[in-house]
């Protein structure tokens, strides 16, 4: 091959390049975009798992394309380009399992490593999170309600976490009495979700039940005719140092009392009540009726509200709840702020290497290389954010305003780059 061959095969590549960096931003900033919509939403915990995937799979192209324009540089200055197609393939090979890897486990090993009181906050935050949303409580000044469906209101969501780690003056107040704010907080959330809440019971109880009458059914009919084998034998006591397998239907049926007649009395039983008490978890009420109609069953609501303020507030914050939940509320306003930053950078990038041949820029491209980058700082900056700029968002996390200049300018940026984000793609969003 000639030289110049080597030399074409190379602005190939570029052009690429360029095209897949294209094609990679576009996909960075939607998934920066959803992130947002989900993090400013109630996300369930284990929704992270999908969207940790998704971004470690970004990074690792994003690196990747970035180790590609590397070797296009350097083969192109220093010659040997007759091993190009060598070198990106080594470091695709090298940096795409590299980059998942430490996407995956750099987040948890930092994670484990947070001290007790800001996993303390994490879970303040992820409890007035909740609250916010579904509307049982309000931070005074603060006009979420206003903007809960809008950039604003998405991004002061999602950076909850971070902002109230920072030991704001709302934190201080929450600490006097966790577990009777937390009780506030879900008597909304049952509230907006009676119906869910009941759904749950008739899709993972009541089936159970039913194998557990029809079994006892059998049971009795086979008492009755003097079968042997058929006496009562109680539950096997829950063993944590064993393995065991969970009760059978005809297990609960044994441990029953005989003589049952109606399905109302099998569902009293202390069998049947501890099978939906370890099903329910704290949505289970002590002598709830597991046969209840909707109506009858918002009566329990106030019991699952407490229930669930008890076990948030028994959280271990060493354990693997509390590091969801520390994940939640830190690394993914962490994960917009870089994505949003770096994905600025890139249409930067983008737009100059489409112009910067020309000679009026080349002669200025550092002035105008830093120009971009100021812009892509001032933007949001000057942009605003009504959240940002009411008296409660000051008077609530006042220790991030009379801190470093610089920290609270970090989070204004991102709180208000990612409301222009999402305001901007949300019919794409919604399309989807």
């Amino acid at each position: 091959m000639t030289g110049s061959t080597l030399t074409r095969i190379g602005w190939m590549l570029l052009a690429v390049l360029i095209v897949l960096n294209a094609l990679c931003l576009i996909g960075g900033l939607l998934f920066n975009a959803e992130l947002l919509n989900k993090a400013g939403a109630d996300i369930p915990l284990k929704n992270l798992q999908a969207l940790e995937i998704y971004g470690q799979s970004l990074a690792a192209v994003s690196v990747c394309l970035a180790a590609w324009r590397l070797c296009i540089w350097a083969h192109g200055k220093w010659g040997h380009q007759q091993h190009l197609m060598r070198s990106i393939l080594l470091s695709t090979v090298v940096l795409a399992p590299l980059t998942w890897w430490v996407q995956g486990v750099v987040p948890d090993a930092i994670a484990e490593a947070f001290p007790a009181d800001l996993r303390v906050y994490s879970l303040y935050a992820y409890v007035t999170k909740k609250g916010l949303l579904y509307d049982s409580v309000q931070i005074p000044g603060i006009p979420y309600q206003e903007y809960r469906d809008k950039g604003e209101g998405k991004a002061f969501i999602a950076n909850l976490g971070v902002l109230m780690s920072a030991q704001g003056s709302y934190v201080e107040q929450i600490g006097h009495n966790f577990q009777g704010f937390a009780q506030t907080v879900f008597k909304g959330y049952t509230r907006r979700n009676a119906d869910r809440l009941y759904s749950r019971l008739q899709a993972e109880v009541i089936p159970v039940f039913d194998d557990i009458a029809r079994e006892y059914a059998k049971v009795e009919a086979l008492r009755r005719s003097g079968v042997a084998g058929n006496k009562r034998k109680p539950l096997a006591l829950p063993n944590a140092a064993l393995q065991q397998d969970p009760p059978s239907a005809e297990d609960y049926s044994l441990a029953m009392p005989s003589g049952l007649r109606t399905r109302q009395a099998m569902a009293n039983t202390a069998q049947v009540r501890g099978m939906a008490r370890q099903v329910l978890g704290p949505v289970y009420v002590e002598g709830m009726d597991l046969l209840v109609t909707p109506n009858q069953f918002n009566t329990y609501l106030n019991g699952i509200a407490s229930n669930m303020a008890s076990d948030v507030a028994r959280t271990d914050v060493h354990g693997a709840q509390s590091l969801s939940v520390l994940k939640n509320m830190w690394f993914v306003p962490w994960s917009l702020l870089s994505g949003l930053f770096m994905g600025a950078l890139n249409i930067v990038g983008l737009l100059l290497s489409t112009v910067e041949q020309r000679a009026f820029i080349q002669k200025r491209l550092v002035a105008v290389r830093a120009a971009a980058v100021a812009l892509i700082v001032m933007v949001p900056l000057l942009a605003g954010n009504a959240i940002i700029q009411s008296p409660g968002y000051r008077t609530a996390f006042k220790d991030i305003e009379a801190g470093p200049t610089l920290m609270a300018g970090v989070f204004h940026w991102a709180m208000s780059a990612e409301a222009m984000l999402y305001n901007l793609t949300r019919p794409l969003l919604n399309a989807e």
